[in-house]
């Protein structure tokens, strides 16, 4: 029986998981993946909704300490200077280079801005004092109304056209957090009123000779900030050498990308997009590129000490995972994350550009097996198919108890296909006519002999053998009131108690 059993239970899981194959399931399978792109463009497309354009306005009145007056009729003057920024977390956070808010590495623009006034308005009376020897004199001095040797700064941050939660034509202001010069790591960190920004991963891998790395910032004029897209621009190279400034203290990267003016505290990013320095400074008069960014390790620390966490959002997060869905080939992931992340930032037109090129993508192909059907109803049809599979089993089992042989002296039920039309038989499952009070009828009883117990269809088992003749072959008794069994010898029925013959 138990080999019937565990043949259905088989033929069961075997019959669903046919009906599974059937249906078409089958494991999920990638489309093609898209035109290839150069590592370049993705850089393009992991860093850009992170860069930011930075202008500083700075204002000072200038004081001539030799003849105790203030040049320019007593008014400011006016400097503005351009430089790169990257957001380093996303409540506002803006990471750029020291020497872009470093009053001292302005004040030597101030003087000179000073003496060419000084000599367009005949300030001096020698008519033949040069820029350069006023600014020898050494006289001047920078102010603001409250303090000396200070000046007013003005950051204004803008937002290119892959910005993320800022319009492209708006501008913020910004804040100084902290920054180091230049002799001492030449990094700052600056903050705006602004949340959900697309912040860029510091690495913290080690940097080797001839790691491939992009450079990005904003090298044109200071006038590109009227152009409402605000593209910065990449840059790629390899880092050339490991060198050390500040008598050994400060490790800086030798980089071939051809890093320029303005794009100063722009990141130099791995091909993965994650920020292995800081743009420092470039050697004037090289006929090649021949610059040096600061490691990311410098801009960590400042980090840590203004308690500020290197951190990228969940859209951030989504959007990128996007992108590597899109470049592998999948395009279901690859819709879900990038349309999450237009819901989000509806300004960041990379993403909803890549949205697009995402659901063009043509479909996973369908290989033998496999179906369109969604998965859930299938599984749970198939389940049920299994459940009522076994149902039958437990229904066949319970049967089979019941027409199993009884004990000596009970009588078992039999199929009716075992039994001749029309003939009584001694183990019919039903009590038999009642026995008149003197006692059964003289003679052999009625109907064929006994022979070996019916066994269910379906189910096999070993052959029964014959009673001996010489054994004594007990006729069942059955109570005449109940029709219970009784056993030989009995004189009262055990289950009603009536008297039996």
């Amino acid at each position: 029986m138990f080999s019937r059993l565990h043949s259905i239970l088989v033929s069961s899981g075997l019959a669903a998981l046919v009906g599974l194959a059937a249906l078409g399931v089958g494991p999920a399978h990638a489309g093609a993946p898209p035109e290839e792109e150069s590592p370049l463009e993705r850089v393009d497309a992991l860093v850009q909704p992170s860069i930011v354009y930075l202008q500083q306005d700075w204002a000072a009145y200038i004081f001539d300490k030799a003849n105790k007056t203030y040049l320019n009729g007593g008014q400011q003057f006016e400097l503005s200077f351009q430089c790169t920024g990257f957001v380093v977390h996303p409540d506002g956070y803006i990471a750029t280079a020291g020497h872009c808010v470093d009053l001292d590495e302005v004040k030597p623009a101030f003087f000179e801005t000073a003496a060419q006034w000084a000599v367009d308005n005949g300030y001096y009376l020698s008519s033949t004092l040069t820029v350069e020897d006023i600014v020898g004199f050494q006289d001047y001095r920078v102010e603001t109304m409250d303090e000396v040797n200070r000046a007013d700064l003005v950051i204004q941050v803008g937002w290119g056209a892959a910005a993320s939660g800022i319009q492209t034509a708006e501008v913020r202001r910004a804040r100084v957090v902290g920054f180091r010069a230049a002799d001492a790591g030449d990094v700052a960190l600056l903050k705006v009123e602004a949340t959900g920004l697309n912040a860029l991963p510091l690495s913290d891998a080690d940097v080797d000779v001839g790691t491939e790395v992009v450079s990005i910032g904003y090298p044109a004029s200071v006038d590109s900030v009227t152009d409402p897209d605000l593209t910065p621009s990449f840059k790629d190279g390899s880092i050339s050498s490991v060198k050390t400034v500040q008598g050994g203290i400060l490790p800086v990267y030798e980089i071939s990308a051809a890093v320029s003016g303005g794009m100063s505290g722009g990141p130099t990013v791995d091909l993965d997009g994650n920020v292995v320095g800081v743009n420092s400074f470039g050697i004037v008069g090289e006929s090649q590129p021949f610059n040096f960014v600061r490691p990311s390790s410098q801009l960590a620390e400042l980090l840590a000490g203004a308690g500020v966490e290197n951190l990228m959002s969940d859209t951030t997060i989504a959007y990128r995972d996007g992108l590597a869905a899109y470049w592998n080939g999948d395009k279901e992931t690859a819709v879900a994350k990038l349309a999450a992340v237009v819901d989000d930032q509806p300004s960041n037109e990379l993403a909803a550009e890549y949205l697009d090129k995402a659901e063009a993508l043509p479909e996973p192909p369908v290989k033998e097996g496999d179906s369109d059907l969604p998965l859930v109803p299938i599984v749970l049809g198939s389940v049920a198919a299994v459940a009522v599979g076994v149902g039958v089993v437990v229904l066949v089992v319970l049967l089979r108890r019941r027409g199993r042989t009884a004990p000596s002296g009970t009588p078992a039920p039999v199929s009716p296909a075992t039994t001749a039309p029309g003939a009584p038989s001694p183990l019919t499952a039903f009590p038999p006519p009642l026995i008149p009070a003197g006692g059964p009828p003289a003679g052999p009883p009625a109907g064929p002999p006994a022979g070996p117990p019916a066994v269910p269809l379906g189910f096999s088992g070993p052959p029964v053998a014959q009673m001996p003749p010489s054994a004594p072959v007990h006729e069942p008794h059955f109570c005449g009131s109940c029709g219970e069994p009784a056993e030989p010898g009995t004189r009262f029925c055990t289950n009603c108690g009536h008297p039996l013959a």
